[in-house]
């Protein structure tokens, strides 16, 4: 007779389990160096230990401010074998932002690489009860008296799926971001769903030069761990090195976003690595809406792109265009995964299914949509996860996306809420003297997929008193908003569209600044 409080919901570590199949096969490489499964799985235990021997253990949440590297991988195994939770934290953002996710999240250990040393304490002398752990540099803080072999006896050989993994921080509709809780079992479906879409098997090399702090970074690790497949990353984006590594490194796989596959395009040694790019089994292209004249550009170069849409909530892809699917379904990013249920409702009223071809809100239901965001209700197991996100299904189920959340902007894949900007514009001295009104919108860009525009409304008789774009761009630096979130151009408006509400339209503001083709920024 089965136990009533038995689980079904536990597996084997996946890198434990993968390191006694086929420990002696190459897991990783890295700066010109490779690891095999087994010395991942050592390397991962010894940090373990460690870190237990901070009192880090089941249920604590730790944070890892790095740039890419094998630490990054060894630590996220490392908390996984101690049941501690990793929040992981964009490198590009300011000590203020990010000691806000920190107390967010009660986290009160900060993993950080030498780069990232200055940011770190600067955010430590704001908050002195957030310790510090630099891997590199070894153990700073004085360990627990506790036998390394109690340590090593409480390591956990198996994984709860139910349990979370990971705090992402993506952007929410207070202009605040909000931390998305993945559980194991988000990234355990999602990684099964995309390796039965792609066909990953055992001979994959997947590049990663996407962040490992954004999911889509993260969730290659895992495919790597669960699938068995090699990965090789990248400590930052760089073309020239990416290329080299397409022609030298036997890669068969890479994920990319529109712009970083742009600059890729654009590069001076691409054309003769090309045949090279022309064997990859896949190029994952997701992250930020796909321009036209990039997909037709990559259609003759014979390239083999699958776009994609994906979203923290979901641990990455919800669906995938196969590169075979592509001319037959110019625009679309494809079928849902196996995981994945997909269906658009009316904007109006959630509860109103649309038939194939109208435009409507995406709605995603799945194993690897999130637990729910950290202090806030639970998602709970029937709720559909609304993506604000706007597109339709054509007549045989394929997923066209028209608007990425049409308020948040999507710059070079980075997520950015205007009234996060908006917030810190209406401070600066000049706007507050003449009370003017400011509106943040994404305008398309080829390069950067959108960019960040600050529209501010104020009469002619005090326009001449407001600011500057570089002066915007300096306060915004001085109120420590990340660089990448600050406006690249700037246009003045008499007056705001407002609904009856009184609220500005964003969209139509869009709508003038698109219209005004003669115009330039002020």
């Amino acid at each position: 007779m089965i136990s009533q409080t038995a689980k079904f919901c536990l597996s084997p570590n996946w890198l434990c389990h993968r390191s006694k199949q086929r420990g002696e096969r190459t897991a990783l490489v890295f700066a010109g160096k490779s690891w095999t499964f087994a010395e991942i799985e050592a390397e991962a235990r010894s940090i373990s230990i460690d870190l237990a021997s901070l009192g880090v253990t089941l249920g604590s949440r730790v944070a890892v401010l790095m740039s890419n590297h094998l630490n990054y991988v060894t630590l996220t195994h490392a908390l996984t074998k101690l049941g501690s939770i990793e929040v992981l934290i964009n490198i590009r953002l300011t000590a203020a932002e990010i000691l806000w996710q920190l107390q967010d999240c009660d986290v009160k250990l900060l993993v950080h690489d030498l780069a990232r040393s200055e940011l770190a304490r600067a955010i430590q002398i704001c908050d002195p009860s957030i310790n510090l752990l630099n891997l590199e540099l070894g153990l700073e803080l004085d360990p627990i008296k506790v036998s390394l072999s109690t340590f090593s006896e409480s390591l956990r050989e198996e994984i709860d799926l139910d349990a979370v993994q990971s705090i992402i921080y993506t952007s929410g509709t207070t202009g605040k971001p909000k931390g998305v809780q993945l559980t194991y079992g988000n990234h355990f479906h999602s990684a099964i769903a995309s390796g039965l879409n792609l066909g990953i098997d055992g001979l994959d090399n997947w590049l990663i030069c996407l962040p490992l702090y954004h999911v889509g970074g993260l969730s290659i690790v895992w495919r790597s761990a669960i699938c068995g497949i090699r990965i090789a990353i990248h400590d930052r984006f760089d073309p020239a090195s990416i290329i080299q590594s397409i022609c030298t490194e036997q890669v068969t796989l890479i994920s990319l976003v529109p712009t970083m596959l742009t600059r890729i395009l654009n590069h001076e040694s691409f054309s003769d690595a090309l045949p090279y790019w022309q064997k990859l089994r896949c190029i994952l292209l997701g992250g930020a809406a796909i321009d036209r004249a990039l997909l037709a550009k990559c259609d003759r170069l014979q390239l083999p792109i699958a776009p994609t849409y994906g979203l923290t909530e979901a641990a990455s892809q919800v669906t995938t265009l196969l590169p075979s699917q592509v001319q037959a379904k110019p625009g679309s990013v494809g079928l849902p995964l196996l995981c994945d249920r997909i269906k658009i409702v009316s904007i109006e009223d959630e509860c109103v299914e649309l038939p194939s071809g109208e435009v409507g809100q995406i709605l995603v239901k799945g194993a690897n949509v999130m637990l729910g965001y950290v202090n806030f209700p639970p998602v709970e197991i029937d709720r559909w996860l609304c993506t604000g996100d706007l597109g339709y299904l054509d007549a045989d189920g394929f997923l066209y996306v028209v608007s990425r959340r049409s308020d948040l902007i999507v710059s070079g894949g980075e997520n950015i809420y205007p009234a996060e900007v908006e917030s810190v514009l209406a401070l600066h001295p000049s706007i507050v003297k003449v009370s003017a009104e400011v509106c943040v919108i994404g305008i398309d860009d080829r390069e950067w997929g959108q960019i960040v525009v600050a529209v501010i409304a104020t009469d002619l008789a005090t326009a001449k008193e407001l600011p500057s774009l570089q002066a915007i761009r300096i306060f915004c630096l001085e109120q420590h908003l990340a660089s990448y979130k600050l406006p690249k151009a700037l246009y003045k408006l008499d007056a705001f569209p407002k609904t009856g509400s009184g609220k500005i339209r964003r969209q139509a503001v869009r709508s003038i600044l698109l219209d005004r083709k003669t115009s330039s920024p002020a």
